[in-house]
């Protein structure tokens, strides 16, 4: 397809309520989007499953007193403790809610967390 073809084809898009064209012939295609055009949203497929935040508060890595070290990429089971979230009153614990590896750590010690933040995701 030459310049000249495309041009036309342009030119008649913009006369219609089209907002995108998709031309195939002999192996080759060309598609053309208007500036009206809606973006499709990409599928994809993950395996890792969240961990959110049980409560609003401040998430800590470890009860006072206590030592809990986790790195990406270290197994956890099922109910393992993830961290803690703190509130004035109380504090949630943050539980593995399946075994697996955990992939990314998205928690910072100390800061706070809405209800339903994702502070882990666990590769099963």
């Amino acid at each position: 397809m030459d310049t000249e073809q495309l041009s036309q084809i342009t030119n008649w898009l913009k006369t219609t309520d089209l907002t995108e064209l998709t031309y195939k012939k002999d192996g080759h295609s060309i598609e053309i989007k208007t500036k009206d055009a809606v973006p499709q949203a990409t599928n994809f497929d993950s395996v890792l499953s969240p961990v959110t935040s049980p409560a609003v508060g401040i998430y800590h890595s470890s009860d006072k007193g206590k030592m809990l070290s986790l790195k990406e990429g270290q197994q956890v089971a099922e109910g393992d403790l993830l961290g803690v979230v703190s509130m004035p009153n109380s504090a949630q614990p943050v539980l593995a809610n399946k075994k697996g590896t955990l992939r990314i750590i998205a928690a910072a010690d100390s800061k706070p967390v809405e209800y339903g933040q994702p502070l882990f995701f666990i590769e099963p």
